[in-house]
C-alpha cells in the first residue's frame, strides 16, 4: 500500500551551489525598482533573503561586482525581449526597425534594469567578464542588423559603426527621457511605442539610401 509523502517547504535562505548568486541579482533588480543605485546594500539584500550578512560576499566582493552581474542580467533580458519581437520581422529593414524600437520599449518596461545597464562607470565593475561578453554580443547583433540592411540597399553605405552610433544615441536619448518622466503624456508604454515609431521613422529617413549625405 503506497503512502503519500508531504513535501516540506524549503527553509528560507537554504541556497546551494549558484542559487544565492542568482537570488542576489534578482533581489537587487527588485530593490532597484524603489531605490537608487547608491542606496543598494549587500547586507540589506542578505537580510531580505534570510542569509547571513557575510553570505553575499562569497559571490560578490563589492557592490560594484554585484551591479555588474545585474547589468549583465539586464542585457540578457533585453536580448530576449528583442529576439521575441524579431521573430515576426523578416525584411532586413523591418528587423532593424523592430530592434531599434524594442530598445526604447524595454527601457520603459524595465527601467530598473536599464538604469543599471547604463549606470555611470564608477558604479559598476565594467571589466567583469560576464558584462563584457553580453555587451559585446549585443553590439555584434546590432552591427549585423545594420550590415544586412546596408546589403539589401535599405540603409545608405558607409561605416556601420557610425550609423550604429547615430541610431544608439538617438534611441538611448529617447529612452532616458521617457523613463525619467521628461516627456509628459508619453510616459505610458502604449504612447512610448508610438513615439518610438515616430522617432525611428525620422531616423531611418535620414539613413535611407539616396538621402542627402
Amino acid at each position: 500500500m503506497s503512502s503519500t509523502r508531504k513535501l516540506r517547504p524549503k527553509p528560507k535562505g537554504n541556497y546551494h551551489h549558484g542559487d544565492l548568486r542568482q537570488a542576489l541579482v534578482s533581489a537587487a533588480l527588485k530593490a532597484l525598482e524603489r531605490e537608487r543605485i547608491e542606496q543598494l546594500s549587500l547586507r540589506a539584500l542578505a537580510r531580505s533573503l534570510g542569509v547571513s550578512p557575510r553570505a553575499p560576499y562569497r559571490h560578490f566582493a563589492t557592490k560594484e561586482q554585484l551591479l555588474a552581474a545585474v547589468a549583465a542580467e539586464g542585457f540578457r533580458m533585453s536580448a530576449e525581449f528583442t529576439a521575441a519581437r524579431l521573430e515576426a520581422a523578416h525584411d532586413p529593414m523591418d528587423r532593424l526597425r523592430v530592434a531599434v524600437e524594442a530598445y526604447v520599449l524595454f527601457a520603459t518596461q524595465h527601467p530598473a534594469a536599464f538604469r543599471v545597464m547604463y549606470a555611470p562607470y564608477a558604479a559598476v565593475e565594467e571589466s567583469a567578464s560576464e558584462l563584457v561578453q553580453v555587451r559585446t554580443e549585443g553590439h555584434a547583433e546590432m552591427m549585423r542588423l545594420i550590415g544586412t540592411a546596408q546589403a539589401s540597399g535599405d540603409v545608405r553605405p558607409g561605416d556601420p559603426m557610425q550609423i550604429g552610433l547615430a541610431i544608439w544615441s538617438t534611441m538611448h536619448g529617447l529612452a532616458v527621457l521617457l523613463i525619467e518622466g521628461q516627456l509628459g503624456r508619453f510616459d505610458r508604454p502604449i504612447e512610448a511605442s508610438r513615439l518610438a515609431q515616430r522617432v525611428a521613422d525620422l531616423l531611418f529617413q535620414g539613413l535611407a539610401r539616396g538621402s542627402r549625405q
